[in-house]
């Protein structure tokens, strides 16, 4: 792995902080790269009318650090491509795309898109049906923009439409177009009862991103080496099949928005003693 290159941290943790703090600290942590994250109070469509797109983009240039993908928040905000209320759903659609259309301001391709979520006591199925179109209309937009649009995996916890890499296949299948790829959250492969290997069999190149947390038995995106996640085994799987795209440290639980900075440092030390073969996590 290319630590300088592929390694990138995500915004949302910061989600207390200001933007300038975030750039500042992603300086003072030593890393090059970012996965942009479309949430409140940095970059949402909310703000639309005063954050200038042209603007934010310019600063973080000017801090010298890269947009590797974007990923527009889909837990906090009310946004589900899947919703049985069309209003919802249409109004889902807009949203993301607003993040599409804006992506080459920061010399980013990459748009990442959750599944959406269904109600529980509607079928399985008319969710998977109201996702699979909302992502056509996504993917002509990210094809009109030379985009490319990646389905997330995520654990039943958070939507039950891909609980695993065969639940990912039958969407990408169903959705086709070129410019719909995959971003890999390890979280979600180990909740599944897979492997990395697993996803980078079946769908190979179609896979552009690679979100890695540990995890524990109930699923939190955590510090590397807080969870029970092999972190040794997903960088080998990265390095077996020739894997050069974005590697996102994601560390989500609630806890850690309180000291972004800290909690981050930590898992980036982990992952460098990791690449250096001086911890093995089994």
């Amino acid at each position: 792995m290319d630590f300088e290159n592929q390694v990138c941290i995500n915004n949302m943790t910061y989600r207390r902080y200001s933007f300038h703090y975030f750039l500042e600290s992603v300086k003072r942590l030593g890393i090059k790269n970012i996965e942009l994250s479309g949430c409140h109070p940095h970059y949402t469509i909310y703000e639309g009318e005063q954050i200038n797109v042209n603007s934010l983009a310019k600063k973080i240039k000017n801090a010298g650090i890269r947009v590797l993908a974007i990923e527009p928040e889909q837990n906090f905000l009310p946004v589900n491509i899947a919703s049985h209320n069309e209003y919802l759903r249409k109004e889902s659609v807009r949203q993301i795309q607003f993040y599409i259309e804006n992506a080459a301001a920061f010399d980013c391709d990459q748009v990442i898109v959750y599944p959406g979520k269904k109600i529980m006591d509607y079928p399985n199925a008319e969710a998977k049906k109201y996702c699979c179109e909302s992502l056509y209309e996504l993917e002509k937009t990210a094809a009109r923009c030379g985009a490319s649009l990646l389905l997330q995996n995520v654990s039943r916890c958070i939507s039950g439409l891909t609980p695993d890499s065969a639940a990912v296949g039958e969407i990408i299948d169903e959705v086709g177009g070129k410019n719909l790829g995959i971003s890999v959250n390890t979280c979600a492969v180990c909740a599944g009862g897979e492997t990395l290997d697993n996803y980078f069999e079946r769908f190979g190149e179609k896979i552009k991103v690679v979100q890695i947390s540990d995890s524990d038995d109930e699923d939190e995106q955590l510090v590397l080496g807080e969870g029970n996640q092999d972190i040794r085994q997903h960088i080998d799987v990265l390095n077996k099949w020739g894997y050069e795209g974005p590697v996102a440290l994601e560390i989500t639980m609630e806890e850690y928005a309180d000291g972004a900075e800290k909690f981050y440092a930590e898992s980036i030390s982990a992952l460098k003693k990791i690449l250096k073969g001086d911890v093995r996590y089994e």
